[in-house]
């Protein structure tokens, strides 16, 4: 297996993947969502994992938080999507990837990386414990 950082290139596989994961938006839609994200000024990266065989199978992405509930300091690295193809799962796929975000975190000057998930995902918050993710608060985000 291959990790590596995605090119511009590969929006295209990036956003796939991330409709698979966000089933409510379009691949379309997320690759305009892409294009935005990599004109912002904090650093927004994509790593894409790769069979031994070229097949994408999965990928995460994050970015430089200026804020991150639990973080010790306002700028933190944070993991916002995480997905692997589902028959490639339970094979260090995941495990992978965030290696290369904690590289990539700490090539920033950064020492904490934060991640969420959904309250009910429960497989996911297994997965977070297990690759050394704790638990800084729980809470319900409002927007009106």
């Amino acid at each position: 297996m291959i990790v590596r950082r995605a090119t511009p290139a590969e929006h295209p596989i990036w956003a796939a993947m991330l409709a698979r994961l966000h089933g409510e938006q379009s691949v379309e839609e997320l690759e305009r969502e892409l294009a935005e994200f990599a004109r912002l000024p904090e650093p927004y990266v994509c790593f894409l994992a790769f069979s031994d065989d070229g097949e994408a199978v999965g990928m995460v992405d994050a970015r430089v938080r200026n804020y991150a509930e639990g973080a010790p300091n306002l700028r933190a690295a944070y993991v916002e999507d995480l997905w692997v193809e589902p028959r490639h799962r339970r094979a260090g796929v995941a495990s992978r990837l965030l290696a290369a975000v904690e590289d990539w975190a700490r090539e920033q000057g950064l020492d904490w990386l934060g991640s969420d998930t959904e309250l009910d995902n429960q497989l996911s918050q297994k997965w977070h414990l297990a690759a050394g993710f704790h638990v800084e608060e729980r809470l319900v985000v409002f927007g009106k």
